[in-house]
């Protein structure tokens, strides 16, 4: 027998194992030749941050390459065609930060949960996560209240109250530092009565412009608040003035004030029965002045309970000035004719006895523009008969003469030290 020899023509073994691996490579992929797929805005997991926040750091992810926004696969069609977006996994492990002059990269690993094995390449537009990395800052800031619209006419804005008045940020340092106000707002546009809601939390620089959130934790996201609304009415102000003036002035009784009307707020059940503001302060006293009277008041003072003032821009103080001038004294000639008889005893006649001229004199005194329009028949005067005789016993004649007292009626804005005497005489009706 013959003998078989197995390592005989190595070469044209060797030739028709590559053309049979040849030939399986054309037939493979003109029955499956390689194709690509695109996916868009792929999310990258962070893998073990606490490698950076665990040493009192924050981390934040710069220009958004945390997304890769293409990525494509190579892999035969069939594999291609039977992938979609959620088969591709990106990862970048915070383990294997990179940093290099004070910036921060983290590799991107981008796999298929999916044929892994039967994917050629895959490409994608970033393949690092860009990082700021800084030391964790805290802050405690006040919390502000601010309202915007507006409210229906006749209503303004009361007491803007927060339920917690404090709020705690957290975050990278040059961010934290930055932050000057935290602020909530509260819309009041139409609004009548009280509003209670909640408000997010806002934060600003020093400059007034907002700072996103993104990047800063806050110990809350909102909080409450409480806008009290209060009706409004427009009342005057009386202001009065107490004594009087040195001898020889007088009281002009012009009083000018400013304000003379004031804006109050309040519950309208209170405000509707407020028609005025009476100010009786112990500054408004002229008593022995021979000049104008010039004050200031604090009006807060006189309002009622629960009740303000209207006008944001108004302190409460106003000003005063009571006019004071000399007096001037002018005689006048009165006729007895303007002098009244009254309670004249039943079964008597009165007369005022006559005299050579039957007036009685009475010097008036007032301030110069009163006294120049005062004339003596402007001047009358009662007479009460019954007090002449009240001490007389009921039994004896009454009939006499009777020094009697005057009481004057006297123009407005006049005044008199004189008394006006005359003699009555009483006698008695014969039947």
């Amino acid at each position: 027998m013959k003998k078989l020899k197995l390592t005989a023509n190595w070469g044209l073994k060797i030739a028709s194992l590559l053309f049979a691996a040849l030939l399986w490579f054309l037939v493979t992929n003109i029955n499956d030749p390689v194709d690509s797929v695109r996916f868009s805005n792929i999310p990258v997991t962070l893998r073990n941050t606490s490698s950076v926040t665990d040493d009192n750091k924050v981390y934040e992810v710069l220009d958004g390459t945390d997304t890769i926004s293409t990525v494509t696969v190579y892999a035969p069609r069939s594999i291609v065609d039977s992938l979609n977006r959620d088969n591709i996994v990106a990862i970048a492990d915070f383990d294997e930060t990179v940093e290099s002059d004070g910036e921060y990269n983290v590799a991107i690993q981008i796999t298929t949960n999916k044929y892994s094995n039967q994917v050629q390449t895959i490409s994608a537009t970033n393949d690092t996560v860009r990082l700021n990395i800084e030391e964790r800052a805290s802050k405690t800031l006040a919390i502000s209240a601010t309202t915007t619209g507006t409210l229906t006419e006749g209503y303004i804005i009361g007491d803007v109250v927060t339920d917690q008045n404090q709020i705690r940020i957290t975050g990278a340092k040059s961010v934290v530092e930055s932050v000057a106000s935290a602020s909530v707002n509260v819309e009041v546009t139409g609004y009548t009565t009280n509003i209670g809601t909640n408000a997010e939390i806002h934060l600003y620089d020093a400059e007034g412009e907002e700072i996103p959130k993104d990047n800063i934790k806050l110990s809350s996201s909102a909080v409450g608040v409480s806008v009290t609304i209060l009706g409004t009415k427009r009342v005057p102000v009386n202001y009065v003035i107490a004594g009087i003036p040195a001898d020889g002035y007088m009281s002009t009784g012009v009083v000018e004030a400013e304000p003379e009307t004031v804006l109050i707020a309040g519950r309208v059940s209170a405000l509707n029965s407020i028609e005025e503001i009476s100010v009786a302060d112990a500054s408004l006293d002229i008593t022995g002045l021979k000049e104008d009277l010039t004050v200031t008041v604090d009006l807060s003072g006189y309002l009622p309970n629960n009740v303000s003032f209207g006008d944001e821009d108004f302190n409460g103080i106003a000003t005063v000035v009571a006019h004071i001038e000399p007096t001037s004294e002018a005689s006048f000639n009165v006729p007895y004719e303007q002098i009244a008889l009254e309670n004249i005893p039943e079964g008597y006649e009165a007369e005022i006895e006559s005299t050579e001229d039957d007036r009685f004199t009475i010097t008036l005194k007032g301030l110069k523009t009163t006294i120049s329009s005062v004339k003596a028949t402007d001047v009358s005067g009662i007479v009460d008969v019954a007090s002449l005789i009240e001490n007389a016993s009921d039994t004896e004649d009454l009939s006499g003469v009777y020094d009697a007292q005057v009481t004057l009626s006297l123009p407005g804005g006049v005044t008199t030290n004189s008394d006006a005497q005359v003699k009555i005489v009483l006698r008695a009706i014969e039947d």
